[in-house]
């Protein structure tokens, strides 16, 4: 099955210019605002038209300036979710949802209403309108809107930027749902990375309007823990539960031959999870730590020094992990520490607060 979108164009002094590969399931397009993220979106749905172009969506031809083929928005067989839900507002919820279901009532069923509606927890809210739903509520319905258009691919612009932290929370599960069950890409965008990585199949690193790295979740990780474009940002590190004691709010993760002691009484044995390291909360020792307070210490190597003014960022290589520590630079100098070398990173079992549950492969 055929996914490509290839776009090559100008918006104003703006250059656009891509080649990407879509999976199946949850392609997350990650990148800074301004990145171009979402214009490249609305070339895919055909909202905007691109100067050079060619994009194939489940072996469909939908764009093809070389031979002249443009298929309009409506002919496009694509769900799109925005930032804010769009729901139609004279209408109840129930039609809201069969609006979807009539545009494309011949086409063959890959979502069924019933099974829409109980995997989005949609039942209680059908005979409601959208002007007292919640914004997180509301975000479930144009999701649920989508998927019974009977897309050929699912386009979702940062559907959480307006929600609260625990809303955000709440919708995330709803799609990690989605995506298990999907059989056709899904492209979401984000600025968040920590949403990125607990939803994506595949990453998708845009940065000023090109494709700079695409891969699987475990290999995204370390490129952005690596790549010079993020090298002054937090660390993420993939591990797995293997021990939780409830009584002293502590749980361990396994990471490589050693595991990371964090506070958290919110995590269940064996559950695979990402773990987010700040990089102002390690501290750097040479030698191996004796009568300290902290539960978590690391042999790493020093992989690269970065100097930025008066701060350092060592990267460091933790079994083909990497963890990013930042150190003003009379400390480095004080620690007389350089590439190749082996150090311990000190971690406080507190400052890890940042664990999230991933079921996705």
């Amino acid at each position: 099955m055929q996914n490509i979108v290839l776009i090559k164009t100008k918006i104003s002094n703006f250059i656009i210019d891509v080649n990407i590969n879509l999976k199946e399931g949850i392609n997350c397009f990650f990148g800074p605002s301004g990145a171009g993220k979402t214009s490249i979106i609305n070339f895919i749905a055909g909202i905007n038209k691109a100067k050079e172009s060619k994009i194939i969506i489940n072996s469909k031809t939908l764009e093809d300036t070389d031979k002249n083929i443009f298929v309009p928005v409506h002919k496009r067989n694509i769900g799109y979710v925005f930032q804010d839900s769009r729901l139609f507002p004279h209408l109840s919820i129930k039609n809201n949802l069969l609006y979807g279901l009539k545009l494309n009532y011949k086409k063959k069923k890959n979502f069924y209403y019933d099974e829409v509606i109980n995997l989005l927890s949609l039942s209680h809210l059908l005979h409601r309108f959208p002007y007292n739903l919640s914004g997180g509520e509301k975000q479930r319905v144009a999701i649920g809107r989508a998927l019974l258009c009977q897309p050929d691919l699912l386009l979702m612009d940062e559907p959480l930027a307006s929600l609260d932290q625990d809303k955000k929370d709440e919708l995330i599960k709803y799609i990690v749902k989605i995506n298990e069950i999907l059989s056709i890409p899904a492209i979401y965008v984000s600025h968040s990375i920590s949403e990125t990585f607990i939803l994506a199949n595949c990453v998708h690193f845009i940065k000023n309007g090109t494709l700079i790295y695409s891969g699987n979740r475990d290999k995204a990780i370390n490129f952005y823990n690596k790549n010079e474009n993020f090298i002054f940002r937090d660390s993420y590190i993939k591990g797995k539960v293997i021990k939780a004691n409830l009584s002293e709010g502590l749980t361990d993760i396994k990471l490589g031959k050693d595991s990371l002691t964090v506070y958290s009484n919110t995590l269940n044995l064996g559950q695979n999870v990402i773990v987010k390291i700040k990089a102002t909360d390690i501290m750097i020792s040479t030698i191996i730590p004796d009568k300290l307070s902290s539960l978590n210490y690391l042999k790493t190597k020093i992989e690269k020094v970065v100097f930025d003014k008066g701060l350092v960022c060592l990267v460091l290589n933790y079994e083909k992990n990497i963890i990013k520590a930042l150190l003003t630079k009379k400390s480095y100098n004080k620690l007389n520490i350089k590439k190749g070398m082996y150090c311990f990173a000190i971690i406080k079992a507190l400052n890890i607060n940042d664990v999230t549950n991933i079921n996705l492969v």
